[in-house]
């Protein structure tokens, strides 16, 4: 810029010396004129570009900063996800152990019936054959029997704690699916 000022100033002294050549004063200023309109206009496209940069960059940060937060939060999600899938494994091998445990007291009461039917089947053959002798049931049979009562309402009371227990297991694991079925579609 401060060439073409130079060029200005300079060469129209010495074009005013030759007269002759009054066209190339002319086309000299013409010529500067539009150097001044180009570096103007070169300036103003480097300003709105630098504008625009500047724009460009700032959007740029926030969307810099956005996707860290988002980063932030995924890394957060997993962790959550993570917890939860933990917590799920550990119900799940609750449930499953608590499964066995029933089966087991299912099992055993099933064993349990089948004796106690066996035993009063004997009971009534015992009866009978009292009845025929007219004689009491001896007292160690009666004692049994009782145990075995008492062994069977123990065990049914334990199946339905089981049982129970297992129904409110199935409802805090289908809570916890349900959260995270909720963060996994956020």
């Amino acid at each position: 810029m401060l060439l073409v000022l130079l060029l200005l100033v300079v060469l129209p002294g010495s074009l005013a010396e030759e007269q002759k050549m009054p066209a190339l004063q002319e086309e000299f200023n013409v010529l500067v004129y539009g150097t001044l309109q180009l570096g103007q206009a070169l300036r103003d496209t480097y300003s709105s570009t630098n504008d625009k940069l500047q724009r460009v960059a700032t959007r740029y940060g926030k969307l810099e900063r956005k996707l860290g937060g988002l980063e932030v939060e995924v890394a957060r999600v997993k962790q959550e996800m993570g917890r939860i899938g933990q917590k799920v494994d550990s119900l799940q091998r609750e449930e499953q152990e608590r499964r066995t445990v029933s089966h087991r007291v299912a099992d055993d009461l099933r064993d349990t019936q089948t004796q106690y039917a066996e035993l009063q089947r004997r009971v009534q053959d015992l009866e009978k054959g009292a009845q025929d002798k007219e004689q009491l049931i001896p007292s160690f049979l009666k004692r049994r029997m009782e145990r075995q009562n008492l062994l069977l309402q123990v065990i049914s009371e334990e199946s339905e704690r089981q049982r129970k227990q297992m129904a409110g297991q199935r409802g805090r694991l289908l809570t916890i699916l349900k959260q995270a079925s909720a963060i996994a579609s956020r």
